[in-house]
């Protein structure tokens, strides 16, 4: 018995190295067998020429670099199954990207990285090094000439020359916001094909929505909860449940958004549970947003500008799996510059009496200083397209 099966074994190992050997001779790859991380790709694209017919033209997976084996089965002339593989390299040839302006200024005893706050990141490295050359004293006024340069885990380079600005300790008012009132943006921006809204949370503290609603309000976006930093605590919003149960009782339509400082695809599945957990008892008419906005700190965050959309996507994938319709909230720089193209609606942040971003959006929330009757507090001003 242990002849046979070791001569079955010898048979099906025979099989497989002679498959191999056919199956060389029947696919012609392409010269190029590299393809850039992150970028879609399938088993065709590699191959040339093949005698017969793929069973399955597979996607890749690009999100890791370096050699991957490539296995696949087709069906050759004589209608019989034969498999082949070959090897192509995940390259990264994108140098890493800084947003940092020509000058930055900082008054005198600042205390954090510099490497930190001039937001900077890569496509595919989540933490490639930051570096600041040359010399400079945050602990003495004066105007400081830097190189800021980033490299990432490939090799790739980019680099920027500025000027730093220590100043001594000022105490600078903050700029008044000039607020905007409802029958303003009523009469600018009301028409036919618009809807005029809010976004609210609790720094509106409470609100009449009957009055809201009275006031020509057609549509909320209501914060259900938080997320308290980087690896922190999931909350309710203290106002969620009073907002969307006025809102509704005053027959406004609600949408939903989360603030997030998820940082991988895991935070961004629990997260997106975690707000399907709180909604389970209300039904809400618009989309749900993921809102990441934290910039400031991306880059102590380890993520790469892939990573980032990726948890962005994930967080809405969960949730259009539930039925729910997902959307992405951001602001004009960050939707040019770093968010990708997404299949989810977009909802643009630009405060502006006109929109300049050309991309695609569907809800503008254009101020953030609105004054609406039942609301005491300043309250964002959403303009959604029909």
């Amino acid at each position: 018995m242990i002849v046979i099966v070791v001569l079955v074994i010898g048979i099906c190992v025979w099989q497989y190295q002679e498959n191999k050997r056919m199956d060389a001779e029947a696919v012609v790859l392409k010269e190029d067998l590299t393809v850039q991380f992150g970028e879609y790709a399938k088993v065709s694209d590699f191959i040339e020429s093949l005698k017969g017919t793929l069973i399955e033209d597979s996607e890749i997976n690009t999100e890791k670099l370096g050699d991957r084996q490539i296995t696949f089965a087709y069906t050759n002339g004589k209608k019989k199954r034969k498999t082949a593989e070959f090897s192509i390299k995940v390259v990264d040839e994108n140098p890493p990207q800084i947003f940092s302006g020509n000058a930055y200024t900082v008054q005198i005893g600042f205390d954090k990285n510099l490497a930190d706050v001039l937001l900077s990141g890569d496509d595919a490295d989540d933490n490639p090094t930051r570096e600041i050359l040359g010399e400079y004293d945050v602990n003495t006024v004066g105007d400081y000439e830097l190189t800021y340069r980033v490299t990432d885990s490939s090799g790739n380079q980019a680099q920027k020359d500025f000027v730093l600005h220590v100043k001594e300790k000022s105490q600078e008012e903050k700029a008044k916001v000039k607020t905007i009132e409802i029958a303003d943006i009523l009469q600018n921006y009301k028409t036919d094909d618009t809807k005029i809204g809010i976004d609210v949370s609790k720094w509106q503290g409470e609100i009449d929505w009957q009055e809201v609603k009275n006031a020509g309000i057609e549509f909320a976006m209501i914060r259900i909860g938080y997320q308290t930093e980087y690896d922190g605590d999931y909350v309710l919003d203290p106002c969620f449940v009073a907002n969307i149960e006025g809102a509704k009782a005053a027959q406004i339509p609600v949408g939903i958004y989360f603030y997030s400082y998820a940082k991988n695809a895991l935070q961004a599945i629990e997260q997106a549970e975690w707000v399907k957990e709180n909604l389970k008892n209300y039904e809400i008419d618009l989309p749900i947003a993921f809102d990441w906005e934290s910039w400031n700190s991306f880059n102590q965050a380890g993520m790469s500008f892939y990573t980032i959309n990726k948890v962005a996507n994930t967080f809405l994938d969960t949730l259009e799996k539930a039925g729910y319709k997902g959307m992405l909230y951001s602001s004009k720089v960050y939707l040019e510059q770093i968010w990708y193209p997404t299949k989810y609606e977009t909802w643009l942040a630009q405060y502006n009496s006109k929109v300049t971003y050309e991309g695609k959006y569907s809800i503008w929330q254009m101020s953030e200083a609105g004054r609406v009757n039942g609301i005491k507090e300043n309250v964002d001003i959403d303009v959604m397209y029909e």
